[in-house]
């Protein structure tokens, strides 16, 4: 019986608890109140932390928030209070909003390949005052080209060069190479969504001064998974691999979820101990 009553009586106080003594969880959980009815794909204005937000999707931002500011995924320790930090896949500028919150003198460079997301992303960190950062309207890519690109009007755009709808745009890309010739980074952030599988094996040959690392790892839906791949390359760079499952089937074997054309969704955290 005891198993059946705690979490009846424990979780209700615990929630009380964390909305009492951590202020992200309750504003998290306030922005959820107030966004998580609103019809998806409008979009709204938000203020929190004093910065005024445009955001073209309640539920991607909610998500979103969820993982940046509260349950912090991007924290990290710099000795270095100037940390050169390269964001790939920045979306509306919560990643650089968050970088900047820990270190207010980072050297950020970001790119965002969707040019209406990248909109928000202009509003969001020049238009709250980080004119510092470095804000790019190209994919990241293992050559400069033009590519198709399939916009979701959130947080799930993507290179495909065999989708062409009404969704689909041209967008040019920059070869990571040259982003990593041009400038050294402590800290890489790549969230593109898929597109991982062609980025990082560009820069292996790069990643051994870069400090820490986040690649969210996507599997495509009847495409051959390359997870080890990605983690070979890591691995061999050095890195301490921890891996959170962001999109987790309980029983794959007879019920595997798929999004937006991923069954599998890993974010991967690698850093260098010494």
């Amino acid at each position: 019986m005891s198993g059946i009553i705690q979490p009846i009586i424990f979780e209700p106080l615990k929630h009380i608890y964390k909305m009492l003594n951590q202020q992200e969880y309750f504003t998290y959980n306030l922005l959820k109140s107030k966004l998580g009815r609103l019809p998806r794909y409008n979009d709204c204005q938000v203020n929190v932390h004093g910065w005024n937000l445009l955001i073209p999707d309640s539920a991607s931002f909610i998500h979103s928030y969820k993982e940046i500011f509260w349950q912090k995924i991007y924290n990290f320790k710099s000795a270095n209070l100037e940390p050169k930090i390269l964001d790939i896949g920045a979306n509306i500028g919560l990643s650089i909003l968050f970088f900047k919150s820990l270190y207010p003198e980072a050297e950020i460079t970001a790119f965002e390949a969707d040019p209406k997301i990248f909109n928000y992303l202009e509003k969001n960190v020049y238009g709250n005052g980080y004119k510092d950062v470095q804000l790019v309207n190209k994919a990241v890519w293992y050559e400069n080209t033009t590519l198709n690109f399939v916009s979701d009007g959130a947080d799930a755009g993507h290179i495909d060069a065999k989708i062409e709808n009404k969704n689909t745009l041209k967008v040019k890309t920059v070869d990571i190479v040259q982003i990593l010739t041009e400038k050294k980074f402590d800290f890489i952030k790549m969230d593109i969504e898929g597109a991982e599988e062609f980025v990082l094996p560009r820069c292996k040959d790069f990643l051994s001064d870069i400090k820490f690392i986040f690649v969210e790892y996507h599997s495509k839906v009847g495409t051959k998974q390359c997870l080890d791949q990605i983690i070979s390359i890591l691995s061999n760079a050095g890195f301490r691999l921890h891996i959170h499952n962001a999109m987790e089937s309980i029983s794959p074997f007879i019920d595997l979820k798929t999004y937006a054309g991923f069954d599998l969704q890993l974010n991967i955290f690698g850093w260098k101990e010494t």
